[in-house]
């Protein structure tokens, strides 16, 4: 028996070896890629007015908000490190592309970015592939917007809330299902009564379901970025380590759990609204089994839970997901004074919410309506941006 065993425990640890080599990270380039060729660069646009970059295109919400582009009047050029997966798409669309990679490629991205008015930065996770993109806007003079939901990512582009100024370019994160439709209605929340102390916001990601609806392989390798670091809360104005708390309640006579969560209306909605308390819950329909967590914390568990992402999850939900399934959003404030006020949100699917907001706001910022600095959407926008996303609802209780 205790010769099986170990027979097992060296398969297992040399499986885990395994798949730890096999998705380790492509190293940095130690030199630069080759300078874009001139006729590179005579192709992209001229006059960069109007001229809309979508950088990580090819990639399940990339495509989605590259698709309804021209809804919007908006006609992108398609950016992404991979040729092949970029190319058929541009193609297909009938939009002009660049093949751009991120790493050590800080000059590139600026010859490239100074022909565009804003970039839609769409390629997580966003811990890795900030930066360099943040770095290049500063010197091109170029509008940034992306989907990140990672509170440590937010917090570094708030940081560079001056530089930003000085180089008069807007950067406004998480314009997508995370935090548009929260941001917006913390905001209206928080008109409804005096110096509001306290906002709880809970999230029904499954109001209504749809089978087969999931995260798609980008959200869920941002959510490991984020389950392997301590878990914040806002407190007080500022971000301290949590316990997540656990709620069991009961609504419509259905038993419910809420799980908090570190979602990045802690740093996106204190901007926007002042309050110092925040705090976030899912509603959670099954358990998420405790050793994930614990997993996720060390490199090597999320590079195994990296590979099965890959390995056996979809590209993204089906299309009638995205057509049938509803979201649920409550938002509650309450002051010193014992004044309370409450809200909810009807939103249809998570990514088609985020494509139809990503492009709002790509929008305002061409007609002009954006300001210097690190902003976000309720701040910049208002309560009722979310409500031109074509589905969503809004109702005070």
């Amino acid at each position: 028996m205790r010769y099986i065993l170990a027979v097992v425990a060296v398969a297992i640890l040399g499986a885990g070896i395994g798949l730890y080599v096999v998705t380790l990270p492509d190293p940095v380039p130690v030199s630069p890629p080759a300078p874009l060729s001139d006729a590179q660069l005579e192709a992209l646009p001229a006059d960069r007015e109007g001229q809309v970059l979508i950088y990580g295109a090819y990639g399940f919400t990339g495509q989605g908000i590259s698709r309804l582009a021209e809804d919007y009047g908006i006609t992108p050029v398609l950016a992404g490190r991979n040729e092949s997966k970029l190319r058929p798409l541009a193609e297909e669309l009938g939009f002009d592309y660049v093949v751009l990679s991120l790493e050590n490629n800080h000059d590139n991205l600026v010859k490239v970015l100074s022909h565009f008015e804003i970039v839609l930065h769409i390629a997580g996770p966003y811990t890795y592939t900030a930066k360099p993109m943040l770095d290049a806007v500063v010197e091109a003079g170029t509008h940034y917007v992306d989907l990140t939901g990672e509170n440590h990512v937010i917090q570094a582009q708030l940081d560079r809330d001056e530089e930003f100024r000085r180089a008069n370019i807007m950067v406004m994160p998480a314009v997508g299902y995370d935090v548009v439709p929260t941001d917006c209605l913390n905001v209206f929340v928080a008109q409804q009564i005096d110096k509001p102390t306290h906002l709880q916001v809970i999230l029904d990601s499954s109001y209504k379901d749809v089978e087969g609806a999931q995260a798609s392989r980008g959200t869920m390798k941002s959510a490991l970025e984020m389950l392997g670091r301590p878990l914040l809360e806002r407190r007080g104005g500022k971000m301290v380590p949590m316990t997540p708390k656990v709620i069991h309640r009961q609504e419509d006579g259905r038993d419910q759990t809420l799980i908090q969560i570190p979602w990045a209306d802690m740093m996106t909605s204190y901007v926007s609204t002042g309050i110092p308390n925040i705090e976030v819950f899912q509603l959670q329909a099954g358990e998420i089994p405790g050793w994930l967590p614990r997993l996720a914390q060390s490199d090597f568990g999320r590079r195994v839970l990296a590979w099965l992402i890959d390995s056996y999850l979809p590209e993204g939900p089906p299309p009638n997901a995205q057509e049938q399934r509803q979201t649920r959003i409550t938002s509650t404030v309450r002051n010193e004074s014992g004044e309370e006020a409450t809200a909810e949100l009807i939103t249809p699917e998570a990514y088609l919410l985020t494509f139809h907001s990503t492009l709002l706001i790509a929008k305002r910022v061409l007609e002009g309506e954006w300001s210097p600095g690190f902003q976000t959407p309720g701040k910049v926008y208002g309560a009722d941006l979310v409500l031109e996303v074509p589905g969503v609802s809004r109702s005070p209780m």
